[in-house]
């Protein structure tokens, strides 16, 4: 425990350390990416395994799409709580509880009689995953508070590496035991196993960190502009740029596995490797997290917005190919995720007082996963009225130019500073 006493006093003498990070600072940050890993591997095996849940249920499409989304409410209804909690206890307790809940409720998956203690369970898991992913995102925005949107971008590419993993890991741990519930197990005992090495190793004060408040009146010069209430004009439009992209996101990964088996014709092994290049496309978050760094955020989001719109027309509309598809899931990976999921985040933390860093972060997670929450079924109703193009111009392609809109109307002058370095 002394050194690692030592090692936190190391991390938290000055501005300088922060604009440059110590290695111990890397090595908290890069165990606090494990974690977050196994949180995007565990929300992506149930739609990779959707298929063989819905024909061991006989769930219809619409109420497959809900179940492989309804996490996300669970997300949703965390965000807000735990947003506010965050700003007053500890963030490395809500990040060990809430690991714990989501690992336990992953579990719970397997037990399943039907389908409203299925809905249950996996709404469960999203209020165990938003709790965990507020905490991580207050925690890192405010220590590496100098170059934010950068050091947001390396969770984001831990998320990408568990949306990798996650399908595939997921689809062979299903075939080896020839049951869709052995990964479910598996995955619940890494959470477990992840949350110890944090609970061990983190420190609280790398996960403490009160940001620019630390840094006396030079940098609270720096956000003197920002608005002092929470709520303002550029936090409605982040929430509802949030909101854009929480249908177009999730509506592509709630039901896309199915699409692929059902209208392609994908083995379920394509169909997962074809999900997984999703997850590679979030592991560019570190370019987006330095272009939202670099250059003007409202632009850089709106320019992944209009890409994101393109890309999903292409997706439903022309590709039928393994390769096009993954190639399409690959740069859905890297708009939604690594660009857009990033500024949006950063952009929320940056329109309000540092002391609200944890609110605006459960602002994020609820407005986006309410969106999700019902992204599948939505999905799922337009494809019985439109057909799967029809559905996909409407919610994939149509919605992205309203998220493009919100983004103009951003007031950059009311946004706290981001020092370049």
């Amino acid at each position: 425990m002394n050194a690692q006493a030592g090692l936190a006093a190391q991390i938290g003498k000055s501005s300088a350390a922060r604009a440059s990070p110590s290695m111990a600072a890397l090595g908290f940050l890069l165990l606090l990416c494990l974690a977050y890993a196994i949180n995007a591997a565990d929300r992506q095996i149930f739609p990779t395994l959707l298929p063989a849940i819905r024909q061991d249920f006989d769930f219809d499409l619409k109420v497959a799409g809900l179940l492989a989304t309804i996490f996300t409410l669970g997300l949703a209804a965390a965000g807000l709580p735990a947003g506010h909690v965050v700003d007053r206890a500890s963030r490395k307790t809500i990040i060990l509880v809430a690991m714990a809940i989501y690992s336990l409720f992953t579990l719970a998956t397997i037990f399943a009689q039907g389908f409203w203690d299925m809905l249950f369970y996996r709404a469960m898991t999203g209020v165990g995953e938003g709790m965990q992913m507020a905490a991580l995102f207050a925690a890192i925005g405010s220590y590496f508070h100098h170059r934010r949107s950068f050091f947001i971008g390396w969770l984001i590419v831990a998320y990408g590496v568990g949306a990798f993993l996650g399908p595939r890991i997921g689809a062979a741990l299903a075939e080896a035991a020839d049951s869709w519930r052995a990964p479910f197990v598996w995955f619940a005992g890494a959470g477990l196993v992840i949350a110890g090495l944090v609970l061990v190793f983190v420190p609280r004060e790398f996960t403490e960190s009160a940001g620019p408040l630390r840094e006396g009146s030079t940098a609270n010069q720096a956000h003197a502009h920002v608005p002092e209430a929470l709520w303002n004009r550029n936090v409605i439009l982040g929430i509802l740029g949030c909101v854009i992209l929480g249908y177009s996101l999730y509506g592509f990964i709630g039901l896309y596995t199915t699409y692929l088996k059902e209208v392609l014709s994908f083995s379920q092994a394509d169909a997962a490797a074809a999900l997984s290049f999703f997850g590679l496309g979030g592991l560019m978050s570190f370019a987006g997290g330095y272009l939202g760094d670099r250059f003007s955020q409202r632009w850089v989001t709106a320019l992944a917005f209009a890409l994101l719109a393109a890309v999903s027309y292409a997706m439903y509309n022309w590709s039928t190919s393994l390769f096009s598809q993954s190639v399409l899931s690959f740069l859905i990976g890297v708009l939604a995720s690594g660009v857009a999921f990033v500024n949006l985040l950063s952009l929320l933390q940056r329109s309000v007082q540092p002391r609200f860093v944890g609110a605006a972060s459960g602002i994020f997670l609820t407005a986006l996963f309410g969106a999700a929450s019902t992204a599948g079924y939505l999905l799922g109703l337009l494809v019985g009225a439109f057909g799967w193009g029809g559905a996909a111009l409407i919610e994939l392609t149509l919605l992205p130019i309203v998220g493009i809109i919100a983004m103009m109307l951003v007031d950059p002058a009311r946004l706290l500073v981001v020092r370049k370095r």
